[in-house]
């Protein structure tokens, strides 16, 4: 039985806005883009997380860390709370580990910089593993476009294989699933289905468990660069059954550069006959979990996202039943 759960980007930003500053962006004097800085009260407020997963009527929340490291400041009670709240409401949790600044240092080819950003993310790892969480993913982390190229782009590589031994090592002590998730087309590196599964392939060749957390949305963006198959949930294919425990599902709309818009209102490149093919292949491959990502784009969306969150649900609902 798959999981459908979510986590909330920019969704729960308007919870956030008080007084003159939700009437301005009201007014539209404010941008989605100007109000960012509320977005980390939002993600930072993961029982209100919870609270709006499980009355989607969702059984799973990601949870996604963002470029700050303010949620290692929660102490051992908070952590605790959350895990029991969790598990109250009958939710699992997942936890998408954060890649901006030094976080993204797993892939350096300075030993040193891979080596503070391991630390890091094991500090987060070990957040995760306290609130009660069954997978971490691990973004490919940031690598400069001159080291994307010939040598450069397998000794980023192998720095990446390094931090993934070491961190799925460290996760699966905890009883977490690690994953690697692909980037972009736009990072130039780690786009490509091929290249993620050879990554985790020479992990797991040296006895540690790791798998594939595939976003499909990330993986719509090579649209700008290359034709787009008639069937872009095919991508699903070549993936092992046994490479896979969580898998993200998100839309892109070629040309506009617009990722995550919401499911239901079919903008991007995912139809309603396109999403019925990737539930159908998700159960074949027996995915855990499938944990949908949208993101708002208008003063409306935000204003509306209850309505937009429920329609968004229903629709997947009953396409994966």
């Amino acid at each position: 039985m798959v999981s459908l759960g979510r986590n909330f980007k920019n969704c729960l930003l308007i919870e956030h806005l008080e007084g003159q500053e939700k009437f301005a962006f009201m007014k539209g004097e404010l941008s989605l883009t100007s109000i960012n800085p509320a977005a980390l009260k939002a993600k930072r407020n993961i029982e209100r997380q919870i609270k709006v997963i499980s009355d989607l009527g969702m059984t799973h929340l990601e949870i996604e860390l963002d470029s700050t490291d303010a949620y290692l400041d929660f102490d051992a009670e908070r952590r605790k709370k959350i895990n029991e709240l969790a598990r109250s409401n009958g939710l699992t949790l997942s936890l998408n580990l954060p890649s901006s600044f030094a976080n993204g240092g797993v892939c350096s080819l300075r030993e040193e910089d891979r080596e503070a950003a391991t630390e890091i993310q094991k500090r987060h790892i070990q957040l995760a593993a306290d609130i009660g969480a069954i997978h971490v993913t691990l973004p490919p982390g940031n690598i400069p476009p001159e080291n994307r190229v010939e040598n450069y782009r397998e000794m980023a590589h192998s720095s990446l294989v390094n931090s993934l031994l070491e961190l799925g090592k460290f996760a699966s002590g905890l009883g977490l699933n690690l994953h690697l998730e692909n980037n972009t087309a736009f990072e130039g590196i780690c786009c490509e289905i091929d290249e993620c599964l050879a990554l985790v392939k020479r992990v797991r060749e040296q006895g540690v468990p790791l798998y594939f957390n595939f976003d499909l949305g990330n993986w719509l963006t090579r649209a700008e660069f290359t034709p787009p198959p008639a069937e872009p949930e095919s991508s699903l294919a070549p993936i092992p059954p046994d490479y896979i425990k969580e898998v993200r599902l998100s839309d892109y709309i070629p040309g506009e550069m617009i990722l995550r818009p919401p499911l239901h209102l079919e903008w991007g490149m995912l139809k309603h006959s396109n999403l019925k093919r990737y539930a159908r292949m998700v159960k074949i491959k027996k995915v855990e979990t499938v944990v949908v990502e949208t993101e708002i784009r208008s003063i409306e969306q935000a204003l509306n996202y209850k309505d937009l969150l429920r329609n968004e649900t229903d629709y997947l609902a009953h396409l994966f039943q």
